[in-house]
């Protein structure tokens, strides 16, 4: 775990953070100029941030878990800030801010826990009285504030925060970084500072810090100090500068207001730049220009927001654009909606099927005098379907009979009188009364029966001829609403099943094109030849699996005496694992160039691919370097399965251990470099896990023991004749099972003699 301390260049401050540390309880703020960069971007073109953060979590860090006894409370609207170890997890609490929590509620909650130290990821109106107050209250606070200020300029920027002078007593510390362009060590030069430098630089140490005894000016010594200036070289493309170093304030409050606005720093910045600029780190220019620092950055960032504010402009005109053609489009169709509305209401009352249906019995009701009456709907040759009901109690209703209970066959369908009970209607347990008076109307449209109606009172003998006439004449429009109704019905039906058959296929083309595009990728990765090496031959083969993976392989010359061999496979599927092995391979190729360490090449590929890779995906990678005229192999295993080697009829496994490359960093990733001589003769066999991970259709998979004994059986067969009988074995142990993942297989022969 990195400490404070590992971020000092000069040793006169290195009690410093020890002192903090143990300091008492206050406000310590961290500060410097990260500006939040708009998403999709890393950082803000033409700034440099000032690495605030990595300071803030490691000083969290220290503090955090120093003493193991001291009950600590973490507020941030970060998931990923600071990681809890899992025994410190009681002791060390994380309360996230976010909606509808808000950081007011979440540090009153801290207070109410008690802890000895609170951590709050930023400073800001809202936070920094609440910060002051709980470290006026007894507690270690440690925050983080954006500015470019330091020192007890910060301070004074905290009473513009909202805070009062008297606030400003529980701050202890104010540790202000900002990082510089570091001096590129291959091509830098020895500067000659012109007598304006010269006195420029004796005003600065004067001012800042002890003036090296001997150096320039009125000081005299046969070795003084020699400073540097940028050149230019390939490596750091002609720029001069190669990397950056951080350069920090420590400030140390310790008067009131007004005194501690202008009160020193424990440990200047300008202190740590002249430093690093004596000790050939930074060009002497850069030093001379560092007071004009803040505001170069401040400019550069008000250049870079005024940047993104013109892109979210057009971004916001665009989507606006959107929304007007859509706004145009959604009134147009709102429009048609009207017109169909006014249209189906000038000849039905209602288009919904159920809604209609009730509608016609309770008119049908109204119309001839009925206090009963039920609708049935012939939804198929045989069966009709109860819509709607008047009267009757519905639970004791059948919602669906055969059409023969409801019509007589023998008969004509017509409006005839009808006598008891309706089909399917049972009778209550208590008895129901006698029904009078009862007619069967049809309801017929265009010649087809749609459905039957039956209508009855209990109150009178018979319906009146006009109410008979009034019933027929009504029946005939309700029977065409109806039949139109139970048409839109099964169309909006069937649009509704195309619809959901339009988007499983839409969804099904899309991955499929997605599965075709990655395993393009893939297959324009992989070597379609081999380099002609003296005393060595290379075969290989590639089955990619329906989910595309991430497998690949390569054999590449290094110079006249040396080549690599590789083979990776990428976590996960599809096109984001192809587009991982595509950068994973031409980042092992471009430093596989620059160095033939191989552990220090998938070190140097590691650190890149956690910059630039998507942090939840991994890659495993053998690479070797074959030294032709020692036939010696310098490998580095990075979490890949082991290669096989042949000889003399044995099988070995190579050894050498290792992380797969893309999850861990630092001191956390480790990775062992193996050398080992080959002999003429030898084979080396290295292969990805879809290999031995080949599933049998009941379930088993294949394992490095079967396929073990598979390569040594084969071991007599040419390469090209052995990887055949490899995948044609593969084939008939999977059978009809899916083939999950890639299998790729690169064969390595010794020659018995180099040609």
């Amino acid at each position: 775990m990195l400490k404070l301390k590992d971020f000092f260049h000069y040793p006169q401050v290195d009690h410093l953070p020890e002192e903090l540390l143990a300091d008492r309880p206050g406000l310590i703020v961290v500060a410097g100029s990260d500006p939040r960069p708009a998403r999709g971007q890393s950082v803000l073109p033409n700034f440099m941030p000032s690495g605030r953060m990595a300071i803030f979590r490691t000083l969290a860090d220290e503090m955090l878990f120093a003493g193991h006894d001291l009950k600590c409370v973490i507020v941030t609207s970060d998931p990923a800030f600071i990681r809890v170890p899992r025994p410190d997890q009681r002791r060390v609490v994380k309360l996230r801010v976010e909606p509808p929590l808000t950081y007011n509620g979440r540090v009153a909650e801290a207070l109410r826990l008690h802890p000895a130290i609170l951590v709050i990821d930023r400073l800001d109106r809202e936070t920094t009285p609440l910060a002051l107050e709980a470290a006026r209250g007894g507690v270690k606070v440690l925050s983080s504030l954006d500015t470019i200020f330091s020192g007890g300029s910060v301070a004074r920027q905290l009473l513009d925060l909202g805070i009062s002078e008297s606030q400003l007593a529980s701050l202890t510390w104010v540790l202000a970084v900002q990082r510089l362009p570091a001096l590129c060590p291959t091509c830098r030069q020895p500067a000659s500072p012109t007598p304006a430098q010269i006195a420029r630089l004796e005003a600065l140490l004067r001012f800042e810090c002890d003036l090296p005894a001997g150096w320039g000016g009125s000081h005299h010594d046969d070795d003084p100090p020699v400073f540097y200036c940028a050149g230019g070289c390939a490596k750091c493309q002609g720029t001069g500068r190669s990397g950056d170093v951080a350069v920090l304030d420590i400030f140390r409050a310790e008067e009131p207001p007004p005194g501690l606005f202008v009160q020193p720093s424990r440990s200047p910045m300008m202190a740590g730049v002249l430093h690093l600029t004596r000790h050939g780190h930074v060009a002497l220019e850069d030093c001379l220009q560092f007071d004009a620092d803040p505001v170069h950055r401040t400019y550069n960032r008000l250049i870079s927001v005024e940047q993104l504010l013109t892109d979210s402009t057009q971004v916001i005109d665009g989507l606006r654009a959107e929304l007007n053609a859509a706004n145009r489009v959604l009134r147009q169709r709102t429009q048609a909606l009207f017109s169909l509305e006014e249209l189906s209401q000038a000849m039905i009352s209602s288009t919904r099927l159920d809604e209609l249906a009730q509608k016609v019995c309770r008119r049908a009701g109204e119309l001839c005098g009925a206090d009963r009456a039920i609708l049935f709907f012939q939804h198929s040759a045989d069966r009709m379907k109860v819509l709607a009901m008047l009267g009757w109690d519905e639970g004791r209703v059948q919602r669906e009979v055969e059409i023969s209970r409801v019509l007589d066959p023998a008969r004509p369908v017509q409006l005839v009188p009808h006598k008891g009970r309706p089909p399917g209607v049972m009778p209550p347990e208590g008895g129901d009364q006698a029904l009078q008076a009862g007619l069967s109307v049809p309801l017929i449209a265009q010649e087809k029966l749609v459905g039957l109606m039956l209508v009855h009172s209990v109150q009178k003998n018979q319906f009146s001829p006009g109410e008979v006439a009034l019933l027929q004449t009504f029946a005939n429009q309700a029977a065409v609403a109806l039949q139109r109704a139970g048409l839109v019905e099964q169309l909006q039906a069937k649009v509704t099943a195309l619809e959901a058959a339009q988007v499983e296929l839409a969804v099904k083309e899309r991955i499929e094109r997605e599965l075709e595009l990655a395993r393009q990728v893939q297959q324009s990765m992989l070597p379609r030849s081999f380099p002609r090496v003296a005393g060595f031959s290379f075969t290989a083969q590639n089955q990619p699996a329906r989910q595309v993976g991430g497998d690949f392989y390569d054999v590449f010359t290094l110079d006249d005496d040396h080549f690599g061999l590789a083979i990776a496979d990428v976590s996960d599927k599809g096109m984001p694992a192809a587009l991982y092995m595509a950068l994973t391979r031409s980042l092992l190729l471009a430093e596989a160039r620059r160095q033939l360490s191989p552990r220090q090449a998938l070190t140097s590929v590691n650190r890149i691919l956690q910059e630039l890779g998507e942090q939840s995906m991994f890659v495993t990678l053998f690479y070797g370097v074959v030294e032709c005229s020692t036939r010696t192999l310098t490998y580095a295993r990075a979490g890949h399965d082991r290669p096989l080697l042949l000889r003399d009829q044995a099988i070995l496994e190579l050894g050498g251990s290792g992380i797969a490359l893309g999850i861990l960093t630092g001191d956390d990733f480790h990775l062992s470099e193996e050398r080992f001589e080959l002999a003429p003769g030898d084979r080396l066999v290295l292969y990805t896990d879809g290999l031995t991970d080949v599933m049998s259709p009941s379930g088993q998979t294949m394992g490095l023991p079967q396929l073990k004994s598979l390569v040594q059986s084969y071991a007599g067969l040419p390469s090209g004749g052995l990887s055949e009988v490899l995948f044609a074995a593969l084939s008939t142990y999977r059978q009809s099972a899916e083939q999950y993942d890639d299998m790729t297989l690169l064969v390595v022969d010794v020659l018995a003699a180099v040609l």
